[in-house]
C-alpha cells in the first residue's frame, strides 16, 4: 500500500476512535447523572455500543501501523470484544428505548402521588 493511502486510513481510524470515545464517555456520564433506571440502562448500553466502535477502530489502526503476528493476535481479540460490545449495545439500547415511554408514565404518576 502506498504511504499516502496508509496515512489517510490511519487518520480516519484515529478520527473514528476519538469520536467514538467522546460519545462513549458522554453516554456514561449521562448514565451516572440520571436517577431513572431505564434511562440509566439505555445510556450504559449506548456507551457500550460506542466503546465497541472505539475498539474496532483501534484494532484497525494497530493493523495498519504494526503488521506483525503478535499484533494480529491482539487485533483478533479486540475485534471479537468490539463486535460483542457493538452487538450487545445496539440490542440493549433498542430494547430500553422502547421502555422509556413506560418509565415516563410511571414517573409522572409517582410525581403526582408524591405531591398530593
Amino acid at each position: 500500500m502506498s504511504s499516502e493511502i496508509m496515512s489517510t486510513l490511519v487518520a480516519l481510524a484515529v478520527t473514528v476512535m476519538i469520536i467514538a470515545l467522546i460519545f462513549a464517555i458522554l453516554n456514561l456520564a449521562r448514565s451516572f447523572r440520571t436517577k431513572r433506571d431505564v434511562r440509566k440502562a439505555y445510556h450504559k448500553a449506548r456507551s457500550r455500543f460506542y466503546f465497541g466502535i472505539f475498539m474496532i477502530a483501534f484494532a484497525a489502526d494497530q493493523v495498519l501501523l504494526f503488521p506483525t503476528l503478535v499484533t494480529y493476535i491482539i487485533v483478533l481479540v479486540l475485534l471479537f470484544f468490539g463486535i460483542l460490545n457493538v452487538s450487545y449495545g445496539y440490542r440493549a439500547s433498542k430494547y430500553f428505548k422502547g421502555k422509556i415511554p413506560i418509565e415516563n408514565k410511571a414517573w409522572e404518576e409517582f410525581e403526582q402521588k408524591k405531591h398530593q
